[in-house]
C-alpha cells in the first residue's frame, strides 16, 4: 500500500511507519482534526482508534486469570506502550 499513490488503507496505531501518512481526522465540521497518537488513542479523542477485546467463556481463571491480570499490569502495559499501543491507562515506564 505505501508505494500505491493515494492510496487508502487501515492499520493500528503500532503498525505506523515514517512512509505512511497517518489521517488526521475531524469529528465534528468547522473543528481541528485530531491526529492519531498513543495520547489520543487512549483517551479515544481519536475517533477512530477502538480498544482490544479479549474474551473468556465466563470469569477468566488459572491461567487465563494470571496471563490477563499480566497483561493490565503496569509490566503489560509498558510492554504494550513500548510497542506502539494504547495502553489502558497514564502510566509511566522504565
Amino acid at each position: 500500500m505505501e508505494k500505491t499513490p493515494c492510496a487508502i488503507g487501515y492499520s493500528g496505531l503500532a503498525y505506523a511507519t515514517d512512509h505512511l501518512k497517518l489521517a488526521c481526522i475531524v469529528k465534528t465540521e468547522g473543528e481541528s482534526c485530531i491526529n492519531p497518537s498513543v495520547k489520543t488513542a487512549s483517551d479515544r479523542s481519536y475517533p477512530i482508534a477502538r480498544p482490544l477485546f479479549m474474551y473468556t467463556n465466563g470469569e477468566p481463571e488459572d491461567d487465563i486469570k494470571e496471563y490477563l491480570d499480566w497483561i493490565y499490569s503496569d509490566s503489560g502495559q509498558c510492554i504494550l506502550k513500548k510497542k506502539g499501543y494504547a495502553p489502558v491507562r497514564d502510566l509511566i515506564c522504565p
